[in-house]
């Protein structure tokens, strides 16, 4: 697994995660995810994911 990664925060929207990533849920699960969109907005009905209704 590469080391380098990018976060880059879109203007009213998510923080796009640019390479891969381990995401430890409340619940203590472990989640690997490559090249996605976290919610900053707190509507999405996949959080901690982006599904779009930031835009709704």
């Amino acid at each position: 697994m590469s080391t380098d990664v990018k976060l880059k925060l879109i203007q009213n929207g998510p923080l796009k995660v640019e390479g891969t990533v381990v995401v430890i849920h409340p619940d203590g699960k472990e989640e690997q995810k490559s090249n996605c969109y976290i919610c900053r907005c707190g509507k999405s009905g996949n959080k901690p994911w982006c599904d779009g209704s930031h835009a709704k």
